[in-house]
Protein backbone atom coordinates (compact mmCIF):
# COMPACT_ATOMS: atom_id res chain seq x y z
CA UNK A 1 0.00 0.00 0.00
CA UNK A 2 1.20 3.10 -1.14
CA UNK A 3 1.14 7.15 0.46
CA UNK A 4 -1.09 7.82 -3.05
CA UNK A 5 -3.50 5.23 -2.16
CA UNK A 6 -4.32 5.60 1.48
CA UNK A 7 -4.83 9.44 0.63
CA UNK A 8 -7.00 8.69 -2.20
CA UNK A 9 -8.93 5.90 -0.20
CA UNK A 10 -9.48 8.55 3.18
CA UNK A 11 -10.46 11.32 0.81
CA UNK A 12 -12.92 9.87 -0.94
CA UNK A 13 -14.30 8.01 2.28
CA UNK A 14 -14.56 12.35 3.55
CA UNK A 15 -16.06 13.03 0.52
CA UNK A 16 -18.98 10.69 0.67
CA UNK A 17 -19.84 11.79 4.08
CA UNK A 18 -19.45 15.72 3.11
CA UNK A 19 -21.69 15.17 -0.21
CA UNK A 20 -24.51 13.78 2.44
CA UNK A 21 -24.05 14.70 5.80
CA UNK A 22 -24.56 18.49 6.78
CA UNK A 23 -23.01 18.40 10.69
CA UNK A 24 -19.97 17.64 11.70
CA UNK A 25 -18.26 17.63 8.22
CA UNK A 26 -14.96 19.80 9.51
CA UNK A 27 -14.11 16.78 12.24
CA UNK A 28 -14.71 14.07 9.69
CA UNK A 29 -12.35 15.53 7.58
CA UNK A 30 -9.93 16.07 10.04
CA UNK A 31 -10.53 12.60 11.18
CA UNK A 32 -9.69 10.87 8.17
CA UNK A 33 -6.80 12.62 7.29
CA UNK A 34 -5.51 11.38 11.32
CA UNK A 35 -6.38 7.85 10.12
CA UNK A 36 -4.81 8.39 6.78
CA UNK A 37 -1.55 9.43 8.64
CA UNK A 38 -1.61 6.71 11.31
CA UNK A 39 -2.44 3.71 8.29
CA UNK A 40 0.59 4.82 6.65
CA UNK A 41 2.80 4.93 9.90
CA UNK A 42 1.57 1.22 10.54
CA UNK A 43 2.78 0.19 6.98
CA UNK A 44 6.22 2.22 7.34
CA UNK A 45 5.42 4.77 5.51
CA UNK A 46 6.77 8.74 6.66
CA UNK A 47 4.09 11.34 5.76
CA UNK A 48 6.02 14.22 6.05
CA UNK A 49 3.10 15.95 8.11
CA UNK A 50 4.75 19.37 8.16
CA UNK A 51 4.94 20.04 4.95
CA UNK A 52 1.86 19.16 4.33
CA UNK A 53 0.33 21.66 7.28
CA UNK A 54 2.34 24.91 5.63
CA UNK A 55 0.70 23.68 1.93
CA UNK A 56 -2.60 24.52 4.03
CA UNK A 57 -3.33 28.55 3.28
CA UNK A 58 -4.15 29.70 6.69
CA UNK A 59 -4.81 33.29 4.97
CA UNK A 60 -7.98 32.24 3.22
CA UNK A 61 -8.91 31.26 6.91
CA UNK A 62 -8.72 34.54 8.47
CA UNK A 63 -10.08 36.11 5.49
CA UNK A 64 -13.42 33.82 5.86
CA UNK A 65 -13.51 34.31 9.89
CA UNK A 66 -13.08 38.05 9.40
CA UNK A 67 -15.82 38.53 6.77
CA UNK A 68 -18.05 36.44 8.42
CA UNK A 69 -18.02 37.85 11.97
CA UNK A 70 -18.67 41.14 10.07
CA UNK A 71 -21.61 40.17 8.36
CA UNK A 72 -23.22 39.04 11.35
CA UNK A 73 -23.04 42.23 12.76
CA UNK A 74 -23.94 43.54 10.05
CA UNK A 75 -27.24 41.53 9.84
CA UNK A 76 -28.02 42.11 13.26
CA UNK A 77 -27.62 45.81 13.19
CA UNK A 78 -30.43 45.53 10.81
CA UNK A 79 -28.86 47.00 7.37
CA UNK A 80 -30.07 44.52 4.93
CA UNK A 81 -33.55 44.12 5.83
CA UNK A 82 -33.83 47.89 5.69
CA UNK A 83 -32.18 48.43 2.47
CA UNK A 84 -35.10 45.09 1.54
CA UNK A 85 -37.44 47.16 2.73
CA UNK A 86 -37.16 50.44 0.96
CA UNK A 87 -36.89 48.74 -2.23
CA UNK A 88 -40.06 47.31 -2.23
CA UNK A 89 -41.60 51.08 -1.12
CA UNK A 90 -40.26 52.31 -4.34
CA UNK A 91 -41.11 49.23 -6.59
CA UNK A 92 -43.54 50.56 -9.12
CA UNK A 93 -45.64 47.05 -9.08
CA UNK A 94 -45.25 43.02 -7.72
CA UNK A 95 -43.06 42.00 -10.22
CA UNK A 96 -40.31 44.66 -10.38
CA UNK A 97 -40.23 44.44 -6.77
CA UNK A 98 -39.79 40.70 -6.86
CA UNK A 99 -36.83 41.45 -9.09
CA UNK A 100 -35.70 43.70 -7.72
CA UNK A 101 -34.92 42.08 -3.91
CA UNK A 102 -33.06 39.50 -5.94
CA UNK A 103 -31.17 41.66 -7.31
CA UNK A 104 -30.61 43.35 -3.71
CA UNK A 105 -29.66 39.46 -2.64
CA UNK A 106 -27.27 39.66 -5.53
CA UNK A 107 -25.27 42.80 -4.07
CA UNK A 108 -25.68 41.51 -0.71
CA UNK A 109 -23.93 38.05 -1.12
CA UNK A 110 -20.79 39.78 -2.67
CA UNK A 111 -19.87 40.63 0.75
CA UNK A 112 -22.16 38.48 3.02
CA UNK A 113 -22.38 34.72 2.99
CA UNK A 114 -25.36 33.65 0.95
CA UNK A 115 -27.00 31.57 3.24
CA UNK A 116 -27.23 34.69 5.66
CA UNK A 117 -28.18 36.70 2.58
CA UNK A 118 -30.99 34.39 1.83
CA UNK A 119 -32.29 34.65 5.86
CA UNK A 120 -32.06 38.65 6.08
CA UNK A 121 -34.23 39.03 2.50
CA UNK A 122 -36.78 35.85 3.09
CA UNK A 123 -38.84 36.88 5.92
CA UNK A 124 -39.63 40.11 3.68
CA UNK A 125 -40.40 38.43 0.26
CA UNK A 126 -42.34 36.17 2.28
CA UNK A 127 -44.72 38.68 4.18
CA UNK A 128 -45.26 40.67 0.43
CA UNK A 129 -46.21 37.64 -1.31
CA UNK A 130 -48.43 36.99 1.81
CA UNK A 131 -50.33 40.41 1.20
CA UNK A 132 -50.11 40.37 -2.21
CA UNK A 133 -51.92 36.67 -1.87
CA UNK A 134 -49.17 35.38 -4.43
CA UNK A 135 -47.27 32.01 -3.71
CA UNK A 136 -43.81 32.67 -2.32
CA UNK A 137 -42.11 29.53 -3.94
CA UNK A 138 -40.34 30.89 -6.95
CA UNK A 139 -39.15 33.88 -5.28
CA UNK A 140 -37.66 32.48 -2.37
CA UNK A 141 -36.15 30.20 -4.92
CA UNK A 142 -34.98 32.91 -7.37
CA UNK A 143 -33.48 34.64 -4.06
CA UNK A 144 -31.18 31.95 -3.47
CA UNK A 145 -29.84 31.41 -6.73
CA UNK A 146 -29.14 34.82 -7.49
CA UNK A 147 -27.54 34.87 -4.14
CA UNK A 148 -25.12 32.28 -5.16
CA UNK A 149 -24.70 33.86 -8.61
CA UNK A 150 -22.77 37.08 -7.07
CA UNK A 151 -21.21 35.24 -4.48
CA UNK A 152 -18.24 34.07 -7.30
CA UNK A 153 -17.42 37.79 -8.09
CA UNK A 154 -15.17 38.76 -5.31
CA UNK A 155 -12.47 37.87 -3.10
CA UNK A 156 -14.82 37.96 -0.70
CA UNK A 157 -17.83 36.90 -1.59
CA UNK A 158 -17.69 33.32 -1.34
CA UNK A 159 -15.39 30.56 -0.19
CA UNK A 160 -14.30 29.13 -3.42
CA UNK A 161 -13.46 32.60 -4.73
CA UNK A 162 -10.95 32.98 -1.87
CA UNK A 163 -9.41 29.34 -2.39
CA UNK A 164 -9.18 30.16 -6.30
CA UNK A 165 -7.35 33.87 -5.24
CA UNK A 166 -5.14 31.81 -2.78
CA UNK A 167 -4.14 29.13 -5.72
CA UNK A 168 -3.46 31.86 -8.49
CA UNK A 169 -1.68 34.46 -6.31
CA UNK A 170 -4.85 36.78 -7.18
CA UNK A 171 -5.83 39.84 -4.78
CA UNK A 172 -8.75 41.59 -4.64
CA UNK A 173 -8.65 44.11 -7.53
CA UNK A 174 -7.50 40.63 -9.84
CA UNK A 175 -11.40 39.59 -9.60
CA UNK A 176 -11.92 43.02 -11.43
CA UNK A 177 -9.11 43.06 -14.01
CA UNK A 178 -6.07 40.67 -13.76
CA UNK A 179 -3.04 40.94 -16.53
CA UNK A 180 -4.93 43.94 -18.16
CA UNK A 181 -7.83 41.58 -19.14
CA UNK A 182 -11.18 41.51 -17.56
CA UNK A 183 -11.43 39.09 -14.26
CA UNK A 184 -14.08 36.82 -12.70
CA UNK A 185 -16.21 40.01 -12.01
CA UNK A 186 -17.33 40.98 -15.42
CA UNK A 187 -18.00 37.25 -16.10
CA UNK A 188 -20.33 37.26 -13.62
CA UNK A 189 -21.94 40.16 -14.61
CA UNK A 190 -22.61 39.19 -17.91
CA UNK A 191 -23.93 35.80 -16.32
CA UNK A 192 -26.11 38.10 -14.09
CA UNK A 193 -27.20 39.88 -16.90
CA UNK A 194 -28.32 37.01 -19.07
CA UNK A 195 -30.49 35.30 -16.37
CA UNK A 196 -31.87 37.98 -15.62
CA UNK A 197 -34.22 37.51 -18.50
CA UNK A 198 -35.05 34.07 -17.13
CA UNK A 199 -35.93 35.51 -13.79
CA UNK A 200 -38.12 38.20 -15.63
CA UNK A 201 -39.79 35.16 -17.64
CA UNK A 202 -40.85 33.48 -13.74
CA UNK A 203 -41.68 36.69 -12.17
CA UNK A 204 -41.24 40.48 -14.05
CA UNK A 205 -44.08 40.22 -15.74
CA UNK A 206 -46.98 40.72 -12.74
CA UNK A 207 -47.75 44.05 -13.15
CA UNK A 208 -49.90 44.36 -9.95
CA UNK A 209 -49.82 46.83 -6.85
CA UNK A 210 -46.81 45.76 -4.73
CA UNK A 211 -48.37 45.76 -0.90
CA UNK A 212 -46.66 47.83 1.24
CA UNK A 213 -44.39 46.48 4.25
CA UNK A 214 -42.85 47.60 7.45
CA UNK A 215 -39.78 48.99 6.64
CA UNK A 216 -37.39 47.75 9.19
CA UNK A 217 -35.26 50.12 11.32
CA UNK A 218 -31.54 50.48 11.40
CA UNK A 219 -29.76 50.16 14.59
CA UNK A 220 -26.77 51.65 13.45
CA UNK A 221 -24.74 52.05 10.11
CA UNK A 222 -21.42 51.39 11.98
CA UNK A 223 -21.21 47.51 11.04
CA UNK A 224 -22.02 48.68 7.07
CA UNK A 225 -18.76 51.39 7.42
CA UNK A 226 -16.43 48.84 9.14
CA UNK A 227 -17.09 46.06 6.35
CA UNK A 228 -16.64 49.32 3.25
CA UNK A 229 -13.26 49.77 4.97
CA UNK A 230 -12.59 46.52 4.96
CA UNK A 231 -13.30 46.18 1.53
CA UNK A 232 -11.54 49.37 0.24
CA UNK A 233 -8.44 48.23 2.57
CA UNK A 234 -8.38 45.09 0.30
CA UNK A 235 -8.45 47.10 -2.66
CA UNK A 236 -5.00 49.21 -1.33
CA UNK A 237 -3.73 46.14 -0.01
CA UNK A 238 -3.83 44.81 -3.51
CA UNK A 239 -1.34 47.51 -5.43
CA UNK A 240 1.22 46.91 -2.75
CA UNK A 241 0.81 43.02 -1.79
CA UNK A 242 -0.93 40.57 -4.71
CA UNK A 243 -2.40 37.51 -3.54
CA UNK A 244 -4.10 36.41 -0.97
CA UNK A 245 -1.13 37.15 1.94
CA UNK A 246 -1.07 37.77 5.69
CA UNK A 247 -1.75 41.72 5.58
CA UNK A 248 -5.11 40.57 3.41
CA UNK A 249 -6.21 38.42 6.41
CA UNK A 250 -5.07 40.21 9.09
CA UNK A 251 -7.03 43.45 7.67
CA UNK A 252 -9.91 41.01 7.43
CA UNK A 253 -9.76 39.56 10.92
CA UNK A 254 -9.14 43.25 12.90
CA UNK A 255 -12.38 44.23 10.51
CA UNK A 256 -14.17 41.15 12.17
CA UNK A 257 -12.99 41.54 15.87
CA UNK A 258 -13.76 45.64 15.41
CA UNK A 259 -17.46 44.72 14.62
CA UNK A 260 -17.73 42.52 17.67
CA UNK A 261 -16.23 44.91 20.02
CA UNK A 262 -17.99 47.69 19.01
CA UNK A 263 -21.33 45.21 19.21
CA UNK A 264 -20.87 44.55 22.19
CA UNK A 265 -20.42 48.53 23.43
CA UNK A 266 -23.48 49.07 21.20
CA UNK A 267 -25.90 46.62 22.63
CA UNK A 268 -25.10 47.76 26.22
CA UNK A 269 -25.82 51.44 25.37
CA UNK A 270 -28.21 50.97 22.95
CA UNK A 271 -29.77 47.76 22.42
CA UNK A 272 -32.74 47.94 24.42
CA UNK A 273 -33.91 50.70 21.94
CA UNK A 274 -33.82 48.75 19.02
CA UNK A 275 -35.26 44.92 20.20
CA UNK A 276 -36.18 44.61 17.44
CA UNK A 277 -32.76 44.86 15.66
CA UNK A 278 -30.51 44.01 18.47
CA UNK A 279 -32.10 40.87 20.18
CA UNK A 280 -29.03 38.83 20.76
CA UNK A 281 -26.40 39.06 22.89
CA UNK A 282 -22.51 39.15 21.48
CA UNK A 283 -21.82 35.65 22.49
CA UNK A 284 -24.44 34.65 20.70
CA UNK A 285 -22.94 36.00 17.38
CA UNK A 286 -19.69 34.07 18.12
CA UNK A 287 -21.67 30.89 18.93
CA UNK A 288 -23.18 31.58 15.15
CA UNK A 289 -20.02 31.65 13.60
CA UNK A 290 -19.65 28.91 10.91
CA UNK A 291 -16.92 26.63 12.94
CA UNK A 292 -17.99 23.88 10.71
CA UNK A 293 -17.16 25.24 7.66
CA UNK A 294 -14.08 26.57 8.84
CA UNK A 295 -12.77 23.28 9.93
CA UNK A 296 -14.15 21.75 6.84
CA UNK A 297 -12.16 24.30 4.63
CA UNK A 298 -8.51 23.74 6.36
CA UNK A 299 -9.18 19.96 6.71
CA UNK A 300 -9.87 19.86 2.76
CA UNK A 301 -6.57 22.03 2.42
CA UNK A 302 -4.64 19.32 3.96
CA UNK A 303 -5.98 16.42 2.29
CA UNK A 304 -5.68 17.75 -1.18
CA UNK A 305 -2.02 18.78 -0.08
CA UNK A 306 -1.49 15.56 0.71
CA UNK A 307 -2.53 14.43 -2.89
CA UNK A 308 -1.22 17.14 -4.56
CA UNK A 309 2.19 15.90 -2.64
CA UNK A 310 2.06 12.60 -3.69
CA UNK A 311 1.07 13.26 -7.33
CA UNK A 312 -2.31 11.99 -7.48
CA UNK A 313 -3.56 15.20 -8.76
CA UNK A 314 -1.21 15.13 -11.42
CA UNK A 315 -2.25 11.83 -12.82
CA UNK A 316 -5.95 12.97 -12.72
CA UNK A 317 -4.80 15.89 -14.86
CA UNK A 318 -2.80 13.98 -17.40
CA UNK A 319 -5.69 11.90 -18.04
CA UNK A 320 -7.93 14.57 -18.47
CA UNK A 321 -5.53 16.08 -21.06
CA UNK A 322 -6.31 12.25 -22.53
CA UNK A 323 -9.52 12.59 -22.39
CA UNK A 324 -9.90 15.94 -24.07
CA UNK A 325 -7.45 14.93 -27.23
CA UNK A 326 -5.07 17.51 -26.12
CA UNK A 327 -7.16 20.38 -27.82
CA UNK A 328 -7.79 23.18 -25.18
CA UNK A 329 -11.72 24.24 -25.93
CA UNK A 330 -12.38 20.31 -25.01
CA UNK A 331 -10.70 20.45 -21.67
CA UNK A 332 -12.58 23.70 -20.70
CA UNK A 333 -15.80 22.25 -21.87
CA UNK A 334 -15.02 19.29 -19.88
CA UNK A 335 -14.15 21.30 -16.67
CA UNK A 336 -16.95 23.79 -17.26
CA UNK A 337 -19.69 20.60 -17.66
CA UNK A 338 -18.07 18.22 -15.38
CA UNK A 339 -18.25 21.08 -12.69
CA UNK A 340 -21.56 22.23 -13.43
CA UNK A 341 -22.93 18.60 -13.03
CA UNK A 342 -20.60 17.63 -9.98
CA UNK A 343 -21.74 21.13 -7.74
CA UNK A 344 -25.61 20.48 -8.65
CA UNK A 345 -25.71 17.39 -6.00
CA UNK A 346 -22.11 18.44 -3.65
CA UNK A 347 -20.70 21.32 -2.11
CA UNK A 348 -18.67 23.19 -3.99
CA UNK A 349 -16.36 24.16 -1.47
CA UNK A 350 -14.15 21.01 -1.28
CA UNK A 351 -14.64 20.10 -4.94
CA UNK A 352 -13.18 23.50 -6.20
CA UNK A 353 -9.97 22.78 -3.39
CA UNK A 354 -9.58 19.62 -5.01
CA UNK A 355 -9.90 20.08 -8.79
CA UNK A 356 -7.57 23.11 -8.67
CA UNK A 357 -4.62 21.43 -8.53
CA UNK A 358 -6.00 18.86 -10.95
CA UNK A 359 -6.37 21.58 -13.34
CA UNK A 360 -3.33 22.82 -13.10
CA UNK A 361 -2.44 19.68 -13.84
CA UNK A 362 -4.37 19.48 -17.24
CA UNK A 363 -3.03 22.77 -18.40
CA UNK A 364 1.07 21.26 -18.13
CA UNK A 365 -0.57 18.33 -19.90
CA UNK A 366 -1.70 20.73 -22.29
CA UNK A 367 1.39 22.93 -22.34
CA UNK A 368 -0.84 25.85 -21.12
CA UNK A 369 1.47 27.21 -18.32
CA UNK A 370 2.86 30.87 -16.66
CA UNK A 371 -1.11 32.57 -16.69
CA UNK A 372 -2.26 30.97 -19.90
CA UNK A 373 -4.09 27.92 -17.71
CA UNK A 374 -6.40 30.73 -16.14
CA UNK A 375 -8.83 29.89 -18.43
CA UNK A 376 -9.02 26.43 -16.78
CA UNK A 377 -9.33 27.30 -13.17
CA UNK A 378 -11.82 30.41 -14.20
CA UNK A 379 -13.99 27.98 -15.99
CA UNK A 380 -13.58 25.74 -12.79
CA UNK A 381 -14.93 28.42 -10.10
CA UNK A 382 -18.27 29.78 -12.66
CA UNK A 383 -19.00 25.93 -13.38
CA UNK A 384 -19.20 25.21 -9.60
CA UNK A 385 -20.30 27.97 -7.96
CA UNK A 386 -23.43 27.87 -10.12
CA UNK A 387 -23.98 24.28 -10.29
CA UNK A 388 -25.21 24.40 -7.15
CA UNK A 389 -28.26 26.68 -8.49
CA UNK A 390 -29.28 22.96 -10.45
CA UNK A 391 -31.08 21.63 -7.44
CA UNK A 392 -32.30 22.37 -4.32
CA UNK A 393 -29.33 20.08 -2.30
CA UNK A 394 -26.78 21.65 -4.47
CA UNK A 395 -26.03 24.65 -2.41
CA UNK A 396 -26.46 25.60 1.52
CA UNK A 397 -28.62 28.76 0.67
CA UNK A 398 -31.31 26.34 -1.49
CA UNK A 399 -31.59 24.02 1.34
CA UNK A 400 -32.41 27.01 3.79
CA UNK A 401 -34.77 28.96 1.65
CA UNK A 402 -36.53 25.30 1.15
CA UNK A 403 -36.97 25.18 4.54
CA UNK A 404 -38.00 28.29 5.09
CA UNK A 405 -40.85 28.33 2.94
CA UNK A 406 -41.60 24.74 4.52
CA UNK A 407 -41.76 26.46 8.09
CA UNK A 408 -44.36 28.80 6.28
CA UNK A 409 -46.51 26.02 5.13
CA UNK A 410 -45.57 25.71 1.32
CA UNK A 411 -43.74 22.64 0.24
CA UNK A 412 -41.30 22.79 -2.75
CA UNK A 413 -40.67 19.78 -4.77
CA UNK A 414 -37.43 18.87 -6.67
CA UNK A 415 -39.00 19.73 -9.87
CA UNK A 416 -40.22 22.90 -8.88
CA UNK A 417 -36.79 23.69 -7.75
CA UNK A 418 -35.24 22.45 -10.93
CA UNK A 419 -37.76 23.94 -13.22
CA UNK A 420 -36.64 27.41 -12.23
CA UNK A 421 -32.46 26.51 -11.06
CA UNK A 422 -31.88 24.58 -13.93
CA UNK A 423 -32.67 27.16 -17.03
CA UNK A 424 -31.13 30.07 -14.50
CA UNK A 425 -28.10 27.85 -14.35
CA UNK A 426 -27.30 26.84 -18.12
CA UNK A 427 -28.07 30.65 -19.35
CA UNK A 428 -25.75 31.91 -16.68
CA UNK A 429 -23.05 29.75 -16.98
CA UNK A 430 -23.45 29.71 -20.95
CA UNK A 431 -23.20 33.36 -20.91
CA UNK A 432 -20.13 33.33 -18.24
CA UNK A 433 -18.30 30.92 -19.39
CA UNK A 434 -18.35 31.80 -22.80
CA UNK A 435 -16.65 35.21 -21.70
CA UNK A 436 -13.87 33.70 -20.08
CA UNK A 437 -13.15 31.73 -23.07
CA UNK A 438 -13.11 34.63 -25.16
CA UNK A 439 -10.98 36.72 -23.16
CA UNK A 440 -9.01 34.13 -21.02
CA UNK A 441 -8.36 31.49 -23.86
CA UNK A 442 -4.55 30.14 -24.34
Amino acid sequence: MTLPIIFSAAFILVYIYIAFARKHRGVVVWLGAAIAVAVAASAGLSVDVKTLFEMVNWNVLLIFSGILFTAEVLIDAGVPGHLAGRIIGISKNYGWAALLICGLSSVISIFVENVATVMIVAPIAIEVSRRHKANPVVLLIAIAIASNLQGTSTLVGDPPSMILAASENMSFNDFFFMNGKPGMFWAVQIGAVASFFVLYFFLGRDRSDVPKVAVPPVASWVPAWILAGVIIGLAVISFFSPGVHLSAGLLCMAGGLLSLGWYAVFRRKHGHEFENCVDRKTRHVLKAFDTDTLLLLAGIFFMVAALDHYGVMATLGTFLAGLSGNDPLTAYLIIVTGSLIFSAFVDNVPFVTAMIPVTHALAVSLGNEHGTHLYLTFGLLIGSCLGGNISPVGASANIVAVSILRKNGFDVSFRQFVRVGLPFTLVATAAGASFIWFVWHP
